[in-house]
């Protein structure tokens, strides 16, 4: 089921591909395919999540793909990462049917709808893969993507440096997290979450593979001092792009430290506990008064996403199963309320209005 999970929406791209993009018939065509794509992917995982058994720990419905000997492929979903595929295969339709009148607009269409395709089976994958330089290189998949999106089909005269930001930012970040992940290679011999459960890593050592994992997952979060590149990311991208951003992109880091951070580093994540919460409170205290102050609505949504995400991070490292439930709770809940914010602002009343600009569109409870 996996395997089909992740392999729908490439083959919903390649039915698009073929669609010559000539007539206003082939262009609701090729929207209306992306929705029915992104639909039957969402209720493969409302399947996968009416057959999950939650009295296990175990990973389930693994898969693999061993065929190729310099590739090995494996997949499995658990309690963890259940929420998030969910979570994933729920946003995307919402996010092409967002942009689906103003599409019209736009001259590369076609190449819009397969990217945001593509970019559901790169989450999914992010979510589903139980090997660890797998889920970097998933990890990295998006920014490509998102990069041209931002740049091709977004707005705004300063989207061309949104786009080289978001994308310097994230890829710096990560490389560390690769220097952290061939370390672990070259001492365990193996990269398999599983197999690396078994292995007991000093507490020095756990402490570099710690602060370069945290780097490339604090960046992508973000927390203070690592804010910059988001929310003009935000305010530059597409409409979709805002609601996928927001929605599942930001949830990679979560995702990282649960089943990372927390799994594999446990006493690193334990002793560096105060000083991620000191950052956190630091980043919750910097989000909210810039939130504040702000003019343009997608600016002030993407600012207070970064305020969110630090109380989801300090729930994290609480140490306490509620704390770390709550912050599950909390990060599916954004996912949910910020992309209907964006689409409030940045679809409904932006469309309507023509204007971002808050002191323009006062008087809204009126109508």
């Amino acid at each position: 089921m996996l395997t089909l999970l992740l392999i729908v929406p490439l083959i919903g791209s390649l039915f698009i591909l073929n669609i010559q993009e000539n007539s206003i018939k082939n262009q609701i065509k090729m929207k209306n395919i992306a929705i029915l794509t992104s639909v039957i992917n969402f209720i493969i995982s409302i399947y996968l999540w009416l057959n999950f058994d939650s009295n296990t720990t175990q990973f389930q419905f693994v898969s693999e793909f061993d065929y190729l000997t310099f590739c090995h492929l494996n997949f499995g979903i658990d309690g963890i990462s259940l929420y998030f595929v969910l979570l994933t295969t729920f946003i995307t339709p919402i996010a092409i049917i967002s942009n689906y009148n103003n599409l019209y607009t736009n001259s590369n269409m076609k190449y819009f709808l397969i990217s945001f395709l593509v970019l559901e089976t790169l989450q999914l994958a992010l979510f589903l893969v139980l090997d660890l330089l797998l889920f970097y290189i998933f990890f990295e998949s998006v920014l490509p993507i998102l990069f041209i999106i931002i740049i091709v089909y977004g707005s705004g005269e300063f989207r061309f440096r949104s786009a080289n930001l978001f994308f310097l930012y994230t890829l710096f970040g990560s490389l560390f997290m690769l220097l952290a992940i061939l370390q672990i290679y070259s001492y365990t011999l193996t990269t398999d979450f599983q197999l690396l459960s078994l292995y007991d890593i000093s507490l020095d050592g756990q402490k570099l593979l710690w602060l370069a994992f945290f780097l490339a997952l604090a960046i992508k979060t973000p927390l203070w001092p690592f804010t910059g590149w988001l929310y003009r990311a935000h305010a530059d991208s597409p409409l979709a792009g805002s609601i996928l951003l927001a929605a599942t992109i930001l949830k990679f880091a979560t995702y990282g430290y649960m089943r990372i951070l927390i799994n594999f580093l446990p006493d690193a994540t334990n002793y560096f506990g105060p000083l991620v919460q000191t950052i956190a409170i630091i980043t919750l205290i910097y989000a909210s008064l810039a939130t504040i102050v702000q003019q343009d609505t997608k600016t002030l949504i993407a600012y207070s996403s970064i305020a969110h995400m630090s109380i989801v991070i300090l729930g994290l490292f609480s140490n306490t199963i509620q704390g770390i439930e709550g912050a599950i709770l909390l990060a599916l809940a954004h996912g949910f309320v910020s992309p209907a914010l964006f689409i409030c602002v940045g679809g409904i009343i932006y469309d309507r209005t023509g204007t971002r600009v808050i002191k323009y569109i006062r008087g809204l409870a009126t109508y």
